[in-house]
């Protein structure tokens, strides 16, 4: 298979790039093909806008998601979009890897949504949603790690919801909008306030979530 995993993290020391750097060993000594996109390193700008596109089809009133359906046709969207959008093609999974910001996901990632999932290429157009979507019959999950503990992510916890409750925007709302099987979310809980140990262990479990699911 064809891995591409999209990394929201700006210090490739954190635990959260080991994450990344986890799922690339693994999966690659299972045979698969993995390809990392790391948005920080890329600086890639999350603000979608008049330049993501080489020409605008409508001088006289601008509207982005129009725009996007307009590029998708004539093959106008600016390079580095296009490399994108050729990697997710051509994947068969997709990993969202990142940090919980304030319940969701880093504005670059977010960003990375609103200009690469555009409008006539993901999704609308000749594309339907859910069951009918672009992207079905491939796979996706969510990477992700807490500054909270896992004790606070119960609905009698202190955030008085789950991390599933949490991500459903993401899971239903972006990637299975879109047509993705969305695979359980694996999560590192409070990896800045636990020992290295623990921090080993996280990533040893993470090892047998990853040979599970992709065995």
């Amino acid at each position: 298979m064809k891995v591409l995993i999209i990394h929201a993290h700006e210090n490739p020391d954190s635990f959260c790039s080991a994450m990344t750097k986890t799922i690339k060993r693994v999966l690659e000594e299972k045979g698969n093909t993995v390809t990392i996109s790391d948005l920080y390193a890329k600086e890639f700008n999350a603000a979608g806008g008049k330049k993501d596109f080489t020409k605008l089809s409508d001088v006289e009133y601008y509207k982005y998601a129009s725009e996007q359906l307009s590029a998708h046709n004539s093959n106008s969207f600016i390079p580095n979009l296009k490399v994108e959008m050729n990697a997710l093609l051509e994947a068969d999974v997709l990993v969202f890897n990142f940090p919980l910001w304030w319940f969701g996901m880093p504005a670059i990632l977010k960003g990375w949504v609103d200009r690469v999932f555009a409008y006539g290429f993901a999704y609308g157009g000749e594309y339907g949603f859910f069951n009918t979507g672009r992207f079905k019959g491939k796979k996706a999950f969510l990477s992700i790690t807490t500054g909270s503990p896992e004790e606070m992510y119960t609905e009698s916890g202190a955030h008085g919801r789950t991390i599933d409750d949490i991500l459903k925007n993401i899971h239903q709302g972006i990637l299975g909008l879109v047509g993705f099987e969305v695979l359980p979310t694996f999560v590192g809980y409070g990896v800045s306030r636990i020992s290295n140990k623990e921090r080993k262990k996280i990533l040893e479990n993470y090892e047998t979530y990853l040979k599970t699911h992709f065995d």
